[in-house]
């Protein structure tokens, strides 16, 4: 698989549990914590708030989230809470954070270098690279599961959009 389609992951800490697959998603608004990862950090089902809020997933499936839940998050040097939407949905990532924490933290994420470039208290650069280890695994969850839209995929080559108009006539 080619660098640039491969998914920004991290390992962190998160309250004081080691954990992976944590999805970095620029294209997410918010933070998003599965049902399931409530146990590893000492939570029941009965702590998340309540609220209304309806999430969609990658194939347009509404579902209501089962509450809200706050996290302390440490990435780097960085330490901050995070606000999560808990959803019931089965899916093959531990955590998504999203633009919520993303812009929040001030964090730059970079698909193209795997990599998430944040600044410390001090002004300095730290940068925090994607778990490698993580891609077989991530795929292969996505793939077996029949409910997802995502499939694998071998590399393809995009076609500039203007010739592709230009030969069917369409400009």
């Amino acid at each position: 698989m080619r660098s640039h389609l491969k998914p920004l992951i991290i390992i962190t800490m998160v309250e004081v549990v080691k954990i992976n697959e944590i999805l970095i998603n620029g294209g997410a608004t918010i933070d998003i914590l599965p049902i399931i990862m409530l146990k590893r950090f000492g939570k029941t089902l009965e702590d998340p708030i309540s609220n209304n809020i309806v999430v969609s997933d990658y194939s347009g499936k509404a579902s209501r989230s089962q509450g809200m839940t706050t996290l302390d998050l440490i990435v780097g040097s960085r330490r901050r809470p995070t606000f999560f939407i808990v959803i019931s949905s089965q899916v093959s990532i531990n955590m998504l954070l999203g633009r919520e924490w993303i812009h929040g933290i001030g964090a730059v994420p970079s698909t193209i270098h795997l990599k998430l470039f944040i600044w410390n208290e001090k002004g300095g650069l730290q940068v925090v690279n994607s778990n490698q280890k993580s891609y077989d695994s991530f795929y292969v969850s996505i793939a077996k599961k029949h409910e997802r839209t995502m499939a694998l995929t071998t590399p393809f080559e995009i076609e500039d959009s203007y010739y592709v108009n230009q030969r069917e006539g369409n400009l």
